[in-house]
């Protein structure tokens, strides 16, 4: 397998080929460039980590003792759900207090890694089996924290296909409005020319009123309010096939995994 890694303090992306996909989509992913194509669908799975604290802390608070168990824990849930696209929000690059790495804890499974900044409690990450044609890191223009958005590209057929993985500012404090509801809006703009888009995020806003900027701006909103709606999949020329939860009854992080099956619409 041909692998190439670029690394830095802050940043470290592994592109290589794509590993198989899950059984149950494995027809449905072969795309051609003629007249009959099979339907483009995958699963995308958002999940805010909480770095390995259950969200208390900023960086992991696994024990060396505690490292063998809560690594096969955390990989057993990720060979559940099986997820084409893993987004992942407060990730840390530090699995435990050992100084283990979570790409090779918990995540050596996708062949694609694309890892953004840490900046204290934003970190973002996708992981993923398909290869990425390219990627930037866009900083939200209005802000509190030091948040942003991974822009990631990838090719199915001749459609190019933007994976935003992001963190926005928390809603709920004194001036959150003045924050995370501008940064649903520039996300808006800066994909307003795109035909296909994938937002995974914890978009930190408690009410499903709240994506309005997106549904105006013809997105759909996977999970409309089954579940808490903070943590959301939030997609442009892709119909939602299904949308589901895992409930990690908080022993792995202090959010609930939200997922969902897209399918491609035909221009």
């Amino acid at each position: 397998m041909k692998m190439v890694k670029v690394c830095c303090c802050t940043l470290a992306v592994t592109l290589c080929a794509a590993a198989a996909s899950p059984a149950w989509a494995a027809t449905e992913q072969k795309v051609d460039n003629g007249t009959n194509q099979s339907p483009v669908r995958f699963s995308v799975v958002q999940w805010n980590i909480g770095h390995f604290a259950l969200g208390k802390n900023s960086q992991t608070a696994i024990s060396p003792e505690e490292s063998p168990a809560r690594r096969a824990a955390y990989r057993a849930m990720i060979a559940q759900l099986k997820p084409d696209f893993l987004g992942v929000s407060e990730f840390d690059p530090i699995f435990d207090k050992a100084g283990r790495l979570s790409t090779n804890e918990v995540f050596s499974s996708f062949p694609t890694m694309i890892l953004g900044p840490k900046n204290h409690y934003q970190c973002n990450a996708l992981f993923t089996r398909f290869p990425c044609v390219r990627y930037e890191i866009v900083n939200y223009t209005l802000h509190r924290q030091n948040v942003y958005f991974i822009d990631s590209v990838f090719l199915f057929g001749t459609n190019e296909v933007h994976f935003v993985q992001s963190h926005l500012d928390w809603y709920r404090t004194k001036d959150g409005k003045r924050y995370a509801l501008p940064q649903m809006r520039q996300l808006v703009k800066h994909f307003k020319d795109m035909p296909y888009v994938i937002i995974s995020a914890d978009f930190n806003v408690p009410e499903i009123g709240h994506f309005d900027a997106f549904k105006k701006a013809g997105y759909v909103v996977a999970n409309d309010g089954r579940y808490a709606v903070l943590d959301n999949v939030v997609v442009k020329g892709f119909d939602v096939k299904e949308l589901f939860a895992a409930d990690n009854e908080r022993r792995l992080s202090d959010h609930r995994i939200v997922g969902c099956v897209l399918e491609m619409r035909q221009k």
